[in-house]
């Protein structure tokens, strides 16, 4: 991307660098109303039309919709793929945020967008491959191809246009495996063909009305031209194709048009088409969400005031959205740092104001605001508390100081975005951010922004008309010494400044004080799930109800908040407890997970939007009807009476008897993590730690008096459950002895009383293999089937299968689509002990 920006801008410089850039604004007034009226109305057809790209998207997809909600969708999507960089993947999002918030269906949303996308594709294809085939020889030189490599994809790309009409009268669905793409009619088809070539051609009307009439070329070649050229911005994913659209176009139509006309065309081409549909756009987008986040607070109100008890009414009702910090619109922050930045950006470029050398302090503070305010969109965008507070202060300062020297126009943009900000103060709720990789996109853009506001104010100065602004001046050195002191000393505090903001927090101490454990332990003693044991392995974080009553236990890796099982605790508090734990997840800028959890609390995970997948299945052995009578019992019988011929007994330790043996445990389980090359699992998994292994009753496998294997046992406070924990064993000791542990702990637990016994979870167990399987399904059905190398799937539940258990989905609970793969790897760093206990097991 910065390659074909700095070949974009090389092209633009030498094609402009005639032309005095500080008559473009009373250039721009030449135009006259007339053709600026008529290059609006092109664009108002143009997105008019778009809208329809939606209306076809809608019937192909059998989901009706009134038009002021499918348009508005439309038009704040395009408007915001227009300007930014992947507009396909912005477009996408920003389609999916609003069609969501009318109930459309996922499956029907991604089908509207793959259309859409199909749709805008054989537009471009008609109007690029008549193009190639008209003049290749102009579009090979915009294109850097020869002149035979532009007539094949010239006829390629009209034979696609073809090819997917016949497919859509004659042709079946295409299918792949448990993927299938279904035909649209052919009424359909070539509407889509016609809507998005007419959209193709109001959009290059939206230029050619702005070009001066001398030397125009025909409409219909440059539409051509003009598409070649937009393509081209787009598979660069540069933002609104800015600089590869103009240098790819002069090379189309620069020979017939005037440089001058050509360059206050573009101009006003960005911001007739680009600028004012995305100001609008981004008003009705804040307008919709705050309808959205008005509708849900009363919902929610309704809601709480139907409860029947005060418990009740305190908490949202299930499906009910929760007033919180989550309310206000994810897409606000967002919004407002896309425009604090381009006030950046516009800072960076006036950063020589009128009258500012008689008072160099001022152009000093107008082109650091520049850089600060950079610096500050992405604390907007990550929705930092301290972010809001110092871009309010410096748009507020800036808006001051332009004023008083006469840009009004800079001085009314940052003005009106300090308005903006206001309001939106409770957003803006975070603390900084957790210390971790910084993805590079944004110091990338920011550097791209940057350069390319030196590089205007470097080619603007050409001309002769003004000198060479601060910022450009001070990095060529032409300024003097106290200009570029003061320039550096201020970077230098923007920088620390920045840093102060974004300084890394964290959510509290990493495990639990002594008295954050003495209200555990009174909390687990009177929980009936055994997995609540968990609690006492060391290595997690607590978070508490209000009251008190109940808890979750949890670990922080990455940006991933893994919470290890359900709620524990009493149940009339878990839904006030999930809350009041995502909230603070989001205020430090993380993802909430639910790692093995059951799906009696899958609403609760839903309402939080949560998706739920499968992990697998735990086995759990009904205990009253259970015996080692009978044809199915006959492999468990076989193994125990072959295990006390080998001279195998076992043995139940009390807690308070295991200390004595701890010597001869540690033995059996560093021959056992030896034997396997491993290290310690932990956080869903008790290890062997003396103090953790003391704690809970043990059994022990002894041949001739030598304790060949051991388990602990959890129980669950109401006597109902017992679960196996801590499992060693000798490697060298006989093949049946894990069979015969497990089904001694099974007649000990029938004998005393419990009602069911839980062999753990077979992992990646039970996923669905239907018509319909999410993409952590296909993932996990392809490490079932071809996994074995790296951990024994079918055989552990062949294993557990053999005690005639019943099975219980286990899942994740966690922001579902792309971030999913990287959540299971959070929860695999933790389980495994780091990320070389993952690889080695």
């Amino acid at each position: 991307m910065l390659g074909l920006l700095a070949a974009a801008a090389t092209l633009l410089h030498r094609t402009f660098r005639h032309y005095s850039w500080a008559e473009l604004g009373s250039d721009l007034l030449a135009l006259g109303p007339g053709v600026a009226l008529a290059a609006l109305v092109a664009t108002a057809i143009s997105y008019l039309t778009m809208t329809g790209y939606d209306a076809l998207a809608l019937r192909y997809v059998e989901h009706p919709l009134p038009y002021r909600r499918y348009g508005l969708a439309s038009f704040i999507a395009t408007a915001f793929g227009n300007n930014l960089g992947a507009s396909a993947v912005v477009g996408a999002a920003l389609r999916a945020r609003v069609y969501s918030s009318w109930q459309v269906p996922g499956f029907a949303i991604t089908r509207i967008i793959g259309f859409n996308v199909v749709t805008l594709a054989l537009g471009a294809a008609v109007l690029v491959g008549s193009g190639m085939l008209y003049d290749p020889a102009r579009a090979g030189e915009a294109l850097h191809l020869p002149g035979a490599a532009v007539l094949v994809v010239g006829s390629l790309l009209l034979a696609s246009v073809v090819g997917y009409l016949v497919w859509a009268a004659t042709g079946r669905a295409i299918g792949w495996r448990d993927w299938r793409i279904d035909r649209p009619s052919p009424r359909l088809a070539v509407a889509q063909v016609v809507l998005s070539t007419f959209e193709w051609l109001t959009m290059a009307a939206a230029l050619y009305v702005l070009l001066p009439a001398e030397g125009r070329l025909p409409f219909l070649p440059f539409a051509v031209a003009f598409s070649i050229a937009t393509v081209a911005g787009l598979v660069t994913n540069v933002p609104g194709g800015l600089g590869v659209f103009e240098a790819t176009l002069v090379v189309m139509i620069g020979t017939t048009t005037s440089p001058a006309g050509l360059a206050v065309a573009l101009v006003a081409y960005r911001l007739c088409y680009f600028v004012l549909p995305l100001l609008l756009a981004a008003v009705l987008l804040v307008v919709h969400e705050a309808r959205q986040g008005v509708t849900a607070l009363g919902s929610a109100r309704t809601a709480a005031a139907a409860a029947p008890t005060p418990a009740a009414a305190a908490a949202p009702m299930p499906g009910a959205p929760r007033p919180s910090v989550l309310t206000p619109s994810v897409l606000t922050p967002s919004v407002l740092a896309l425009g604090v930045a381009g006030a950046g950006v516009s800072m960076l470029v006036v950063g020589d104001l009128p009258g500012s050398r008689a008072l160099d302090v001022s152009a000093v503070t107008i082109s650091l605001a520049g850089l600060s305010a950079l610096l500050m969109a992405r604390g907007l965008h990550r929705r930092l508390k301290r972010a809001w507070a110092a871009t309010l202060a410096l748009l507020t300062v800036v808006t001051v100081i332009a004023a008083a020297h006469g840009d009004l126009v800079l001085s009314a943009v940052t003005a009106v975005l300090a308005l903006l900000l206001v309001p939106a103060r409770s957003a803006f709720h975070r603390g900084a951010l957790f210390a971790r990789p910084q993805n590079p996109v944004w110091p990338v853009t920011a550097a791209v922004l940057v350069g390319a506001a030196v590089w205007w104010q470097e080619f603007s100065g050409l001309g002769g008309a003004v000198d060479a602004p601060l910022l450009a001046a001070s990095i060529s050195g032409d300024t003097s010494g106290t200009d570029r002191l003061a320039m550096a000393a201020g970077a230098v505090g923007v920088l620390i400044g920045g840093r102060r903001i974004f300084k890394a927090a964290t959510p509290g101490p990493q495990t639990a004080d002594d008295d954050e454990m003495a209200r555990v332990a009174d909390i687990v003693a009177r929980s009936g799930r055994c997995i609540s044991q968990l609690a006492f392995t060391g290595d997690k974080r607590f978070h508490f109800s209000p009251g008190g009553t109940a808890f979750l236990m949890y670990q922080v890796e990455g940006r991933s908040w893994v919470v290890m099982g359900d709620p524990v605790g009493d149940p009339a508090d878990f839904r006030e407890l999930v809350w009041s734990f995502i909230e603070e997840i989001d205020r430090h800028g993380g993802r909430p997970v639910f790692y093995n959890v059951l799906a009696d609390h899958a609403d609760l995970y839903r309402e939080c939007g949560l998706s739920l997948a499968k992990l697998g299945e735990e086995a759990v052995v009904p205990l009253e009807e259970f015996t080692l009578s009978g044809k199915a019992r006959l492999n468990l019988r076989t193994c125990r009476n072959k295990s006390q011929r080998l001279g195998l007994a076992v043995e139940f330790v009390a807690p308070e008897d295991v200390a004595p043996l701890l010597p001869a445990l540690r033995e059996v389980s560093e021959a056992w993590l030896a034997d396997r090359n491993g290290k310690e699992k932990r956080f869903s998994l008790g290890a062997f730690d003396e103090e953790y292994v003391s704690r809970f009753p043990l059994v022990v496998v002894r041949q001739e008096e030598k304790i060949i294997a051991f388990a602990t046992l959890w129980t669950g406070a109401d006597g109902q459950q017992v679960q196996v924990d801590l499992m060693r064993r000798l490697p060298d000791g006989p093949s049946t002895v894990m069979t015969f542990l497990f089904v001694e702990c099974i007649l000990w637990a029938k004998e005393n009383g419990f009602a069911s016994f839980s062999l753990g979870m077979a992992p990646l167990s039970g996923l669905r293999t239907d018509a319909t399987p999410s993409f952590w399904d296909r993932v996990g059905h392809l490490l079932w089937t071809h996994g074995e190398q790296f951990y024994n799937f079918k055989g552990l539940r062949k294993f557990k299968q053999g005690f005639n258990p019943q099975w219980q989905t286990c899942y994740v609970a966690a922001p579902g689509g792309l971030a999913l793969p990287n959540v299971m790897m959070n929860v695999a760093t933790l389980v495994g002990g780091g990320v070389r206990g993952v690889i080695r097991g």
